[in-house]
């Protein structure tokens, strides 16, 4: 027979359907996940991925200089409904804070590690095709002033650097509440030389992060 495939499944008396069955699956690959990171570990995780990120520091460390200068803007809004601007900044800044592993590597199944010390948040997550490892320091002064900031009254900025100490990217993440809700606008520069791929990627990425942090912190209030 052809056509599509159809699938009918019953337990306990009970119909589900594809979309049910694939949601349990992401629920247990979610788990699963979460268990192998805090069994990794962070010293086992640095070493499992050596090579992938000596690579990436390959490719991406000669991009500001063949950017001559210029940077490129990947940028991801939301507006949510159900809690408030200082409800979430209290919950996520609190996270960050008091460098909670768990609630860190949970936002994204490619978050490898994030290490919070004195300021610096250690980061290992894709960036374009595979991870890598930079240095993200939040402060203020980020060169990033793209059109319609005036109207986000928390701005919190920062920069990423390899560990050489080469500037690789820039963020601003930006917060108000608004007359639908909360809203939030989460830019990341790279150098304007960097593959497309990587400014695509990044801001499904940071949708994929943000919802579930949102969620933890709805959850949490």
């Amino acid at each position: 027979m052809n056509g599509a495939l159809t699938v009918r499944t019953v337990i306990d008396g009970t119909e589900y359907t594809q979309g049910d069955i694939r949601q349990w699956e992401l629920n247990r690959a979610r788990n699963a996940l979460t268990l192998l990171k805090s069994r990794i570990g962070d010293e086992l995780m640095r070493e499992l991925l050596s090579e992938d990120l000596r690579v990436a520091d390959e490719i991406m460390a000669p991009l500001p200089d063949a950017s001559d200068g210029a940077w490129q803007s990947a940028v991801t809004e939301m507006e949510i409904n159900g809690i408030t601007a200082e409800e979430f900044l209290t919950w996520w800044q609190g996270r960050l804070a008091s460098a909670d592993r768990t609630a860190l590597l949970a936002a994204n199944p490619e978050h490898y590690l994030a290490d919070s010390a004195d300021g610096v948040v250690e980061i290992i997550e894709t960036i374009g095709s595979g991870p890598l490892r930079f240095f993200l320091t939040f402060h203020d002064g980020v060169a990033i002033e793209d059109e319609g900031h005036e109207t986000y009254p928390v701005r919190i900025g920062g920069t990423g650097r390899l560990t050489d100490g080469t500037e690789i990217c820039r963020v601003m993440h930006e917060f108000g509440d608004g007359p639908r809700g909360l809203r939030i606008r989460l830019t990341i520069q790279f150098p304007a030389s960097a593959p497309e791929h990587v400014f695509t990627g990044h801001k499904w990425h940071f949708a994929c992060e943000f919802l579930n942090w949102l969620e933890a912190a709805h959850t949490a209030r």
